[in-house]
């Protein structure tokens, strides 16, 4: 049982050898481009909740 676990730690670690990491460039592309849409989303919901709070302003 124990032989069976180091084997599987020890395919484990030969696998994430052979895995291909992004660049520290990569990542921090990754990152902006996240960040900005998350942003854009933000303003987005946020216009929409500015107008459907007038719309529903209106009604009253």
């Amino acid at each position: 049982m124990f032989a069976r676990i180091v084997r599987y730690f020890q395919e484990a670690r030969a696998e994430l050898a052979r895995v291909t990491w992004p660049t520290r460039e990569q990542i921090v592309e990754g990152t902006q481009a996240v960040l900005l849409f998350a942003a854009a989303m933000m303003v987005i919901l946020g216009l929409y909740d500015l107008l459907f709070r007038f719309l529903i302003g209106l009604l009253r």
